[in-house]
């Protein structure tokens, strides 16, 4: 099914999600201020921002890092960090390809995870979640229709019943992601 929400939409939930858990208004949260440096979120407010982005929009988004799913995919972290504990120019690049659309300056070579992290803003978010959206099934389980459309309570729902549909997890497609961008920069990935 095609995703039923515009990539505005959902950054317009993002951001009011975020000014709700934050206190502060949805205009001060710009497409490009980091949650953490410029917003002054805190470990718990990302909680609760998670915790109100899944009750609100039906979705899991993902409980690991794209870190993690990388030395997953890799079968270790030995590729994915210098000697000083930065990230390299492989994971950088894993990162720059993920649905959370970190540009060169924002995510680079050398970097440490914290600061990985600390890099994050509404923009990557809702890219992120839109992205989660783009994982509906092909056809409803109740009727087979294969059109999704938008409930009144904003959440994804068949177009032919109205039936709740269930979206990929957040860690499935950043899985699928992790892998597609491995495959796209011609890294080999263990079996099994």
């Amino acid at each position: 099914m095609q995703n039923p929400y515009e990539a505005e939409q959902i950054h317009d939930i993002v951001r009011e999600g975020l000014a709700q858990v934050l206190g502060t208004d949805a205009d001060e949260i710009t497409p490009d201020a980091t949650l953490v440096g410029d917003l002054g979120a805190e470990s718990l407010d990302l909680v609760e921002f998670r915790f109100e982005m899944e009750t609100k929009l039906g979705v899991a988004l993902p409980k690991s890092n794209v870190l993690d799913q990388l030395a997953t995919a890799l079968g270790g972290s030995e590729r994915l960090y210098d000697e000083r504990g930065g990230i390299t120019e492989l994971a950088a690049e894993v990162l720059r390809r993920s649905a959370f659309g970190y540009s060169p300056e924002q995510v680079h070579a050398g970097l440490r995870p914290y600061e990985v992290a600390a890099a994050a803003t509404s923009a990557h978010w809702a890219a992120f979640t839109h992205a989660i959206f783009d994982h509906l099934p092909e056809n409803c389980t109740e009727c087979g229709a294969d059109k999704a459309e938008l409930a009144v309570s904003g959440k994804a729902v068949c177009a032919g019943c109205g039936a709740a549909l269930e979206a990929a997890t957040g860690d499935e497609v950043m899985a699928e992601g992790v892998r597609a961008a491995l495959a796209a920069l011609g890294e080999a990935q263990p079996v099994g």
